[in-house]
């Protein structure tokens, strides 16, 4: 009988130049890493559950006229794709830059996010992800605490296979941003200060279309919008009219962090959130602390800069 310990997994990503092609291959031709020289460790995981893409066929037992009562007849009408989501410890930009779409670094961002394929060994098999692509990027920061990354993607195809890997498979060297490289330079709204952050959180979600009708495969994903929320709680804020809703037109605002972890950060034409901001609340005997939650309020550009 075998056990399967955590002891002996393991996942490392390789950035795709055409989509599901693997290292330079054709698009959607799954072209297997050779092994550790186009295999890249992947940001130190946090110690919580990891989900891994996975394909799994649709089979559906199927019952018809003429048949015994208790038979049915098993047929395969397509294949899913489980999303993966990945936990790990902020150790530099490449994923939040992937999400948003910034290639190279430091441009603004908006284009299709990069493509990669994970392969990763669960224990009992290797596999390798093609075509992965994030439909959901959220950066965690909280006092105290490291800043953690959570990326939610989609394949277009997972195949079993096995291939060396690096040793380690994670960056056990690069250190991992923390609450104090957060706004260790400053962070702004519109240009006024933000001090005494307390928490905050980047979220990208970004919408596919479903893939092409009768295909076993996620072929196509067409990204059809790109929505961003940052949300921050602080406790000092100096500026007069962003928190203010009392306005009948809308003022976009330019949000910055420098830096925001392991990268710098800035985000323009983004508006209060409806009902998210707390103007109208006075708390009790103490200090007020700020709540607000941005969204695009226009043509926004995000960016990675040096």
């Amino acid at each position: 009988m075998t056990v399967t310990h955590t002891k002996g997994v393991w996942w490392e990503y390789y950035p795709e130049t055409n989509i599901a092609g693997g290292p330079s291959g054709a698009a959607y031709a799954t072209t297997a890493p050779s092994g550790a020289a186009e295999l890249t460790p992947c940001n130190y995981p946090f110690n919580e559950e990891q989900t891994m893409p996975m394909a799994e066929y649709i089979q559906e037992a199927v019952e018809a006229p003429g048949q015994d009562i208790s038979q049915k007849v098993v047929f395969t009408k397509g294949m899913k794709i489980i999303p993966g989501k990945l936990s790990q410890y902020m150790q530099n930009s490449t994923w939040l830059d992937w999400a948003l779409g910034i290639a190279p670094v430091g441009n603004g961002g908006g284009a299709l996010p990069k493509t990669f394929l994970l392969h990763w060994d669960d224990g009992n098999v290797e596999y390798t992800a093609y075509g992965c692509y994030i439909t959901e990027y959220k950066l965690s920061i909280s006092k105290g605490e490291y800043v953690k990354e959570e990326v939610t993607f989609m394949a277009y195809d997972v195949q079993a296979e096995a291939v060396a890997a690096d040793d380690p498979p994670f960056d056990e060297t690069t250190a991992v941003a923390n609450f104090e490289d957060v706004g260790t330079t400053t962070i702004t709204i519109d240009g006024s200060a933000i001090v005494d952050l307390d928490n905050a959180a980047i979220t990208i979600t970004n919408s596919y279309t479903e893939g092409t009708p009768g295909s076993y495969y996620h072929k196509y994903p067409y990204l059809l919008k790109r929505d961003v929320e940052i949300e921050m709680e602080f406790l000092t804020y100096e500026g007069d009219h962003i928190l203010d809703m009392l306005s009948e037109t809308a003022d976009p605002c330019t949000i910055v962090f420098t830096p925001l972890g392991k990268c710098n950060f800035e985000a323009t034409l983004m508006k209060p959130k409806p009902e998210s901001v707390n103007i109208n609340v006075i708390p009790e005997k103490g200090m007020k602390s700020y709540k607000v939650t941005f969204e695009i309020g226009g043509k926004s550009v995000f960016t990675t800069p040096a």
